[in-house]
Parts: C-alpha cells; sequence; structure tokens
C-alpha cells in the first residue's frame, strides 16, 4: 500500500505544483520574460523528479540503475535547455547541449527497456515492425514540415533529427511490449507519448526558432514532467513483475 501511495502520491505532487506556477505567470505574454523567471523554479522541478527515481531506485532493492542515469542526463539537458547564463557562456547555443543530454538520457531508457524484454521476444510478427518504421517515419516528416529551419545551425538541426529518431524508437519499443503483453506496461507507453508530445512542441518553437508562443516553455515542461513521471512509475512497476520474477 505504501508502494502505490509513493507512486502516485510523489508525480500528483509535481504536476500540481508546476500548474500552480503556470497560473501564477499566466499574465505574462512574453515568453522569454517567463523562461527568466521560471528557469530556477523548473530546474528544481527536473531535481524533484531526480530524486523521486532516486527513491525507486532504493526501494527496488538497487537492482534497477538504468532509468536512474536516464533521469540524471534529462536533468541536464534541462539545464542546457533553460539557457542559464553559464550554459551560455560556454556554449553558442544551449540547445545543442541539451539535445545531446537527452539522447544519452534516451540510451539510458533504452538499455533500460532492453534490460526488461529481448528484441526476440518483441519483434515476433510484422506486426512490431510495421509499428516500429511507422513511429520512425511519421516524426521524421513532421520534422520536416514543422520543426527544420534552414537558417539554424546545422548541428542543431541534424542533432535533433537523430535524436528524434532514438525517441520515436523508444515509443514504439513501448507500444509493441503494450501489445504484446498489456497490463503495467501502459505506463511506459504513456509516458513515452508524454515525452513526445512534449519534444514534439519544443520542436516547433524551441528548435525551430522561430515560433515563440507564450506557452513556449510551459507546454513542454509539463508533458515532459508527466512522461518522466509516468516512465518511472512503468519501469518500477514492469521490472519488479519481470526482474524479480526470475
Amino acid at each position: 500500500m505504501v508502494y502505490y501511495f509513493i507512486l502516485t502520491a510523489i508525480p500528483f505532487a509535481i504536476v500540481s505544483a508546476f500548474s500552480i506556477h503556470w497560473f501564477t505567470i499566466s499574465e505574462e505574454q512574453n515568453p522569454n520574460k517567463r523562461l527568466e523567471v521560471s528557469r530556477g523554479i523548473y530546474l528544481g522541478f527536473s531535481f524533484q523528479v531526480l530524486v523521486f527515481a532516486w527513491l525507486l531506485f532504493q526501494i527496488g532493492h538497487a537492482r534497477f540503475a538504468y532509468p536512474l542515469y536516464a533521469i540524471a542526463f534529462s536533468m541536464l539537458g534541462d539545464w542546457y535547455n533553460l539557457q542559464f547564463p553559464l550554459a551560455k557562456k560556454y556554449m553558442k547555443d544551449p540547445v545543442l547541449g541539451g539535445i545531446f543530454s537527452f539522447a544519452i538520457a534516451q540510451v539510458f531508457f533504452l538499455l533500460a527497456f532492453r534490460q526488461l524484454i529481448s528484441w526476440e521476444e518483441l519483434f515476433t510478427g510484422i506486426r512490431p515492425i510495421i509499428i516500429t518504421i511507422v513511429f520512425i517515419i511519421l516524426p521524421a516528416v513532421i520534422f520536416y514540415f514543422r520543426v527544420y529551419n534552414p537558417d539554424r545551425s546545422k548541428w542543431v538541426m541534424a542533432s535533433a533529427f537523430v535524436y528524434g529518431l532514438i525517441l520515436c524508437f523508444f515509443v514504439s519499443l513501448c507500444v509493441n511490449a503494450y501489445l504484446l503483453y498489456g497490463g503495467v506496461w501502459i505506463y511506459l507507453v504513456i509516458g513515452a507519448l508524454f515525452f513526445l508530445l512534449s519534444d514534439a512542441v519544443m520542436g516547433e518553437t524551441t528548435i525551430n526558432g522561430k515560433r515563440h508562443p507564450k506557452w513556449e516553455f510551459q507546454v513542454p515542461w509539463i508533458t515532459y514532467l508527466i512522461a518522466q513521471c509516468f516512465l518511472l512509475v512503468g519501469f518500477f512497476l514492469v521490472s519488479h513483475t519481470r526482474l524479480l520474477a526470475h
């Protein structure tokens, strides 16, 4: 019972607190000014997710560390993406550092996934292959029409594209695993889809560099926090049903 309380109460508190913060800055229309007053707060939320990941790691008897590593690199990516003055001092476009950090985080998520299920077990039949191909091709098309900006750094554009492929591959794995086994795998599907939504919004605003709605940072962040929490809960539950059974 205590486990379920932790798994629900902490994510609810994090997302609810962010929603309250969002309400307090609703009158500010300039996204850059919103970022200036919020970047420290957002990094604080990122740290809370890291603490949540560490807590689940300890509850899981320190057997399943990859999600914790993924969240740690995600927090590093948040520091770059929030464009703190120190990040700008050492990197012309801090977003590039954010992309690299999140790419590493996705690799750790993939390693966590691979620890739970083998490729042979997952890719049985044609359906999972088709799903994976669709999840890779469709976002690539969206990237071309909604994210790509020839005026932006080629490094940023190329890195964002490659990162998108890695993320979409991870999303396809979660969907395929849920279609194969159902149950608690749904938490990973929800988390992965929210992650994709968060990065899609960031892609066509911050990464593109031409679109700056007032919610430029708030929509990606609240969907990102939801994604991280669902992924952590999902990996915790799935690891307990599969790793502890062996």
